[in-house]
């Protein structure tokens, strides 16, 4: 109650009567409302900017895993291509030329 003694109380019922007295108490109950509806509107300000930085990280984690995958693919391919060429021995050169001699082509 914002200060207000219970004296002070006293003395406005006593000058306005029961009505006074519900006016007063219907004041007092549209403050604390006020107060209530101040803190939840700054509690939903802040959910929604939370929400604003989830979606920033969404996007740079999409960003990411974009270019992780690229890099995925390209570490693929090169593999693909050095299995290839372990297979076909094209960096040994003693492979090479025994291939040659016996008229494979590779």
């Amino acid at each position: 109650m914002d200060n207000i003694s219970i004296q002070t109380i006293i003395d406005f019922v006593s000058k306005f009567g029961l009505t006074g007295a519900v006016i007063v108490m219907w004041w007092i109950s549209d403050k604390s409302h006020q107060r209530t509806l101040a803190a939840y509107r700054d509690d939903m300000t802040e959910l929604r900017q939370m929400y604003k930085n989830n979606v920033h990280l969404v996007e740079a984690h999409e960003a990411l895993s974009k270019d992780l995958k690229e890099i995925i693919v390209m570490n693929t391919e090169i593999m693909t291509q050095l299995v290839e060429s372990i297979r076909t021995n094209q960096y040994c050169p003693g492979v090479r030329l025994e291939k040659r001699a016996k008229g494979v082509q590779a």
